[in-house]
């Protein structure tokens, strides 16, 4: 291409004029080579008369094959006992009638004459293929090749099948199938002479051929078919079936032979259906068909001088199709040999007129240009606007000629003008540049003054090399090509797939660009320091994200001054709470202490225990109001759940040291030893023991009632937990509960039931949050505002009830099926939804916050319940509240009693572990019926 931009306009004219010629050129070898194509299919096989004369060898082998087939089955036939030929006492004749043998006399000379032909025609058809000119693997027609290699394949197989037929080995059905399978395949080689031309006349005579060779191959088996039929004098079984199938194959080929065949041939058709041969054979064909007799009476000999007429006009007929497509042929060859000489004629004057029209216009163009050209080239060269080209003629290049040399004064004229302006425009851009230097020192120096770190963010991720010297002091400079996420949160791989996934969703443009910038982190931790980033979008003019600019606030001191804040506000809660109980406070430091050290130390190595000690560290964090440490909890709950995963060492090591500062801050308020083994006792339980010492009971009874003072009173416990429905009220928003305390003067051993009060506090977190509604609810459903707390315990003589109930919604019993199924646990019956509602992470609540939603509380319970041997009941009704009831043993090792079963002396020690069993209760209400529902 360059080149020929370089080469001269003469060259170019000269080529331009030479594109009709080429085109000439081009026209009359397409003309003449699309001759020749057409003359190579015929040229495969020889000249164009052997087109004709391959259809005419290949039509010999047909009739003669169609003749041996017939006589074959005459043959077979005659070789049949007729039905009637057995004599009175039963037995076969051994020999057939001599009428009979004189006519299988007849019919195998002329077998054998047939079969004579058969081999001479096929003889004379491998002569003619065999010529060097008329290789099959040249042929232009693969249907062509294709079946007349599978003729002369079968035509193998045919001295074989004569062996047999000779042996009477051979039924009817096989007579059939050989030759129409030879025959079949002839026929198919002639319609693929339709491969060798596109000339519609041609086409039509070979389609008119193919379709006469088929009528005469189904007159043929019709032929062998009666034939065999009436020297057998009857149908073998199937005969019947196939003749009527041939008869209508026949109608369907003489209308395809009717729209496609000649006049001549047509007419030759019709003569030979009005042959008197052929009316004969109609009535031979039809008797047979209409005959009811057993056997057939009608003379074999007869049918075949009939039928044989037929097919021998019928031979006429495809001969006289032949001699059409020869004729055609010819006529296309003529045809093609006119069209050459016209297209050599037409090309040659086209080719003579466009040398002499290029000619005239390269001299007169070339001349006009080549002056404007000499000029141009003047002037590029010495830069002299002051010089003209001269005019040569008066058409459209001596325009184009003024017009140049008008271009030429503007252009000096411009020249002056611009040179003036280019020393003004020379001390405007020196101005401007010491502008912009300035502007940029001035830039330079807030970026280097700034304490938040700045960085602009491209489209794709990478940094702008422009940053602010606090991005550089708490980053690094960032490298060419690397990921923000990469260089601000390398240390932290949760921390970078989040601000990757983040981007990449802003770059989506899917959804709302401020939304997606929102939900990008906003905090991040590195090197002990606390970062908060923010992003500001950058929109091209177009308005679509380009980028953003990254603005990260080192806010460590302001953690730091809240965390100190917040620690100071924690002590002050606990101060308070201490107060009034101090007790309590050195139990929840006790228990904590004993569960933080099992998960740091990691006594605790599976998963599922993991999440329920740490979820009862939060728990009982959060009852005391040590949020500190109840964060902590939080976050390292949340990784358990999500990733299935221990917490790293990191998260360990963050819960311990949360810990030991709380317990640091708060060692001044925790009691003594002494203080810590001091027995609570109430003025009742004074009074009744004085009363046990005046009524001088037994010293063994007096020593019981004064060793049961040293258990813990539940009354103790249900005040905790009252404080802790009130905080838990707060934080929800909700209205201060009233709570309902019967003790029943119930006490029980501290160290044996420490774990199992940390659970319930997972029940009281669970219904305030779930069971009890908001005010709102509650004033639609007809309740009081604030809901209602119930905490009861009671002891029997075999074990020891506590109960934990509320007045709100109930369990929705058909919600927890559906969140059962949803995650695969069994769902069918009222056992199964009791079973799930205490599986570790089920929950039924929308969205998880630091008060519930893991579906971890009620499991814990449940394990601490089933540790001390004991089992729970719930007793709900929808709308009206639930109750949750724990049952324990009295005794360490005894097994909870059956429900409804009263606790008796005989009752033997059952399983160390409980189980939760469920059944409908209240007269076997279902859940979700909006009658009561218990559940022991």
């Amino acid at each position: 291409m360059p080149r020929w931009r370089s080469a001269s306009i003469r060259l170019k004219l000269w080529s331009l004029a030479g594109v009709p010629v080429a085109g000439a050129l081009l026209l009359s070898a397409m003309i003449v080579g699309d001759a020749r194509q057409q003359a190579a299919r015929a040229a495969a096989i020889g000249t164009i008369e052997d087109l004709a004369q391959l259809s005419s060898r290949m039509a010999e082998p047909l009739h003669a094959l169609q003749k041996e087939r017939a006589w074959t089955a005459v043959v077979e036939g005659l070789e049949v006992r007729p039905p009637d030929t057995s004599h009175a006492d039963g037995a076969q004749e051994k020999a057939p009638p001599p009428h009979r043998a004189a006519a299988l006399l007849r019919a195998r000379g002329e077998l054998a004459a047939a079969r004579a032909a058969t081999d001479a025609s096929l003889a004379h058809l491998e002569a003619f293929l065999a010529a060097p000119a008329r290789d099959l693997s040249r042929l232009p027609s693969p249907r062509l090749a294709r079946y007349l290699a599978e003729a002369r394949a079968r035509v193998g197989e045919l001295a074989a099948f004569r062996g047999q037929a000779d042996a009477k080995a051979v039924p009817l059905d096989g007579v059939l199938k050989l030759f129409g399978a030879i025959n079949v395949s002839l026929i198919r080689a002639n319609a693929g002479l339709s491969e060798l031309s596109d000339e519609g006349e041609l086409l039509r005579n070979i389609q008119s051929i193919v379709a006469v060779h088929e009528l005469a191959e189904r007159a043929s088996r019709q032929h062998a078919l009666l034939a065999h039929t009436f020297a057998s004098t009857q149908f073998e079984p199937g005969a019947f079936k196939t003749l009527v199938t041939l008869m209508t194959e026949e109608q369907l080929y003489h209308e395809v032979f009717s729209a496609n065949a000649s006049d001549a041939a047509r007419a030759l058709y019709r003569a030979a259906r009005s042959d008197p041969r052929a009316l004969r054979a109609d009535e031979l064909r039809s008797a047979a068909i209409a005959s009811t007799d057993e056997a057939l009476s009608v003379d074999h000999e007869v049918w075949i001088e009939a039928q044989q007429g037929r097919l021998d006009r019928l031979a006429a007929i495809g001969h006289e199709a032949i001699s059409g497509m020869r004729r055609a042929a010819a006529a296309k060859v003529a045809d093609t040999r006119r069209t050459v000489r016209n297209g050599v004629a037409v090309s040659a004057f086209v080719l003579l007129m466009s040398v002499a029209l290029a000619f005239v216009l390269v001299r007169g163009i070339s001349r006009s240009l080549e002056v404007l050209g000499e000029a141009a080239a003047h002037v590029r060269r010495t830069r002299d606007y002051t010089t003209r080209a001269q005019k040569t003629a008066d058409d459209e290049f001596g325009a184009l000629t003024d017009a140049f040399n008008e271009m030429l004064a503007g252009i000096q004229a411009r020249d002056e003008v611009l040179e003036g302006h280019r020393q003004n425009l020379e001390a405007v851009v020196a101005e401007r540049t010491s502008e912009l230097e300035q502007r940029n020192r001035v830039m330079r120096l807030v970026l280097d003054n700034v304490d938040q770190a700045l960085v602009t963010i491209r489209r794709d991720g990478t940094m702008d090399a422009v940053h602010s010297a606090a991005f550089e002091r708490l980053f690094g400079a960032p490298a060419a090509g690397e990921h923000f996420a990469d260089r601000i949160a390398g240390h932290d791989p949760r921390a970078r797939a989040f601000l990757r996934m983040g981007w990449e969703a802003a770059c989506d443009d899917f959804l709302p660009l401020e939304v997606v910038l929102d939900q990008l982190p906003k905090a991040l931790r590195r090197e002990g320091r606390h970062l908060a980033l923010g992003f500001k979008p950058i929109l091209s003019e177009g308005g679509q994200f380009s980028g953003a600019l990254m603005v990260i606030t080192d806010v460590t001191s302001t953690i730091d001054s809240l965390r100190e804040y917040e620690q100071q506000r924690e002590y002050i809660k606990v101060f308070e709470r201490a107060v009034k109980d101090r007790l309590g406070l050195l139990g929840f430091v006790n228990d904590t202490t004993k569960l933080v050290d099992a998960v740091t130390s990691r006594a605790v190595t599976e998963v599922d225990h993991v999440m329920r000690v740490v979820h009862t560290i939060k728990g009982n964090a959060g009852l005391w109001d040590v949020t500190s440490v109840a964060n902590v909890a939080h976050e390292i709950e949340s990784f358990v759940v999500e990733e299935r995963a221990l917490p790293s060492d990191e998260q360990l090591g963050a819960l311990r040291d949360a810990w030991g500062a709380f317990v640091s801050r708060v060692s001044g308020l925790l009691a003594s030893t002494a203080q810590a083994t001091r027995v609570d006792v109430g003025h009742e339980e004074i009074e009744a023991l004085l009363e046990m010492v005046r009524a001088r009971r037994d010293p063994a009874e007096l020593e019981r009632a004064l060793g049961a003072l040293r258990d813990e009173r539940t009354e103790v416990r249900f005040n905790r937990m009252r404080d802790q429905a009130e905080t838990l009220a707060r934080k929800l928003g909700k209205p201060k509960p009233a709570v309902r305390i019967d003790a029943g003067g119930v006490r029980l051993p501290a160290p044996r039931f420490a774990a199992m009060w940390q659970a319930l506090c997972h029940v009281v977190r669970n219904v305030m949050d779930h069971g009890i509604e908001l005010p709102e609810a509650r004033e639609r459903a007809g309740k009081p505002p604030n809901g209602a707390l119930t905490l009861r315990s009671r002891a029997t003589a075999g074990e020891i009830v506590i109960e934990i109930g509320d007045d709100g919604a109930g369990i929705d019993w058909e919600r927890v099926r559906e969140k059962a199924a949803a995650v695969g646990l069994p769902s069918a019956t009222r056992r199964d939804l009791e079973a799930a509602l205490f599986s570790p992470g089920f929950s039924t609540a929308e969205q998880v916050t630091d008060v519930s939603g893991r579906g971890v509380g009620l499991g814990v319970a449940l394990h601490e319940c089933r540790r001390l041997a004991g089992r729970v009941e719930i007793e709900t009704e929808r709308g009206k509240g639930t109750t949750f009831r724990f049952h324990f043993p009295r005794e360490p090792g005894e097994a909870a009693p059956s429900a409804g079963a009263p606790p008796s002396a005989s009752q033997g020690p059952a399983s160390a572990r409980g189980a939760l069993l469920a059944g409908p209760s209240r007269g076997g209400a279902s859940p979700g019926a909006g009658s009561p529902d218990r559940v022991a």
